[in-house]
């Protein structure tokens, strides 16, 4: 695929600006008729450049936000259930859709897992059978959990996901399919504490 070039054509006086506005440590913006070009210094960065997308980075915060209550689960579970799903969304703003998607799975996972200690026990990681997020599910079923509307299809779909992204598959997920399952894992997270 051939790249489209893009041009930055500073004046001195411009790029004097840029220099003294990374030397206080801040961002600088020219606005265009359609789009706006920021540059920013990020000491995060060891080197090179991130062409960091700010349509992603503002539906992730705006929209696909969302703190798991601490009242649902233990709490060493809520934070762990929390730290995957915000570094899932981390995920999908800078463009690493199978991290995202792996990230979604692990989320459910870990809100599965309590579900399952509650009810049968036992944590799955320590069950003689070692069971995956589908066999979690049906052992719920199977034992009296009732889960709310489309909450198990939602899960199921997430762990079809997870799975091609973790397993080898030769698939590349799209941007489209990151997206859907970083809402499905917010939707699941939301229905999974009514």
């Amino acid at each position: 695929m051939e790249k489209t070039p893009v041009t930055l054509a500073l004046s001195y006086a411009a790029f004097e600006d840029v220099c003294a506005q990374f030397a206080l440590n801040r961002w600088i913006s020219w606005d265009f008729p359609d789009y706006v070009i920021k540059l920013e210094l990020d000491p995060t960065i060891e080197s090179g450049v991130i062409h960091r997308h700010e349509g992603r980075r503002l539906e992730s915060q705006r929209i696909m936000d969302y703190t798991f209550p601490s009242n649902y689960l233990p709490e060493d579970i809520t934070r762990l259930v929390r730290l995957s799903y915000s570094e899932a969304i981390r995920c999908y703003e800078n463009s690493c859709f199978l991290g995202a998607i792996a990230l979604c799975g692990r989320t459910i996972e870990t809100v599965l897992g309590a579900l399952y200690e509650k009810k049968i026990g036992v944590q799955p990681s320590r069950d003689s059978q070692k069971p995956g997020m589908n066999a979690i599910i049906n052992r719920l079923s199977k034992e009296g959990y009732t889960f709310p509307a489309s909450l198990k299809e939602k899960m199921e779909c997430i762990a079809l996901h997870r799975n091609m992204a973790v397993h080898g598959s030769l698939v590349i997920p799209t941007d489209d399919e990151a997206r859907s399952v970083v809402y499905s894992t917010r939707d699941v997270l939301q229905m999974a504490v009514q």
